[in-house]
């Protein structure tokens, strides 16, 4: 008997990605956490603050788990993960739609910054002049664009 392998179910991986802190808040079955846990999607840590080994996460750690670099990037589209790598050294996201930054702004892996550098709510687009600020990659997002990198 062979057993099937089913992808992550990106609902809990999403609602992960966009909480402020990354923090998984419901992950349906022991055997779907178990399966973050293999893949990398996410970690837990032990009482000290380390991360536990997957093998080992479920049965010794405390507090929540916490979505990865690759747990957030097994959530995005092909566009979105252009947006993503394509990034200036700065974080800059330079020729991306707005539906695709608009995105990956409710997944918290972008924020919209203003001339002088200061976040803003939105892209400042009144309808009328197109948007006046540029979206650049959060600290999430600079983890998950980090995350397609080579490890040494």
């Amino acid at each position: 008997m062979t057993t099937k392998a089913y992808p992550p179910a990106p609902k809990h991986l999403r609602a992960a990605c966009a909480h402020p802190s990354g923090h998984l808040g419901s992950h349906g079955s022991r055997t779907t956490l178990q399966v973050y846990l293999d893949d990398g999607l996410v970690y837990r840590n032990d009482g000290d603050g380390y991360r536990l080994p997957p093998a080992t996460a479920q049965a010794q750690g405390v507090g929540p788990y916490f979505i990865t670099g690759a747990g957030r990037r097994a959530i995005l589209n092909d566009s979105q993960l252009a947006a993503v790598d394509s990034a200036d050294e700065d974080g800059a996201l330079r020729d991306v739609s707005w539906p695709t930054a608009a995105s990956l702004a409710r997944l918290a892996l972008v924020e919209y910054r203003d001339a002088d550098g200061a976040p803003q709510h939105t892209d400042g687009d009144d309808g009328r002049t197109g948007p006046k600020h540029h979206p650049y990659l959060t600290a999430a997002g600079l983890d998950a664009a980090r995350a397609a990198e080579p490890q040494p």
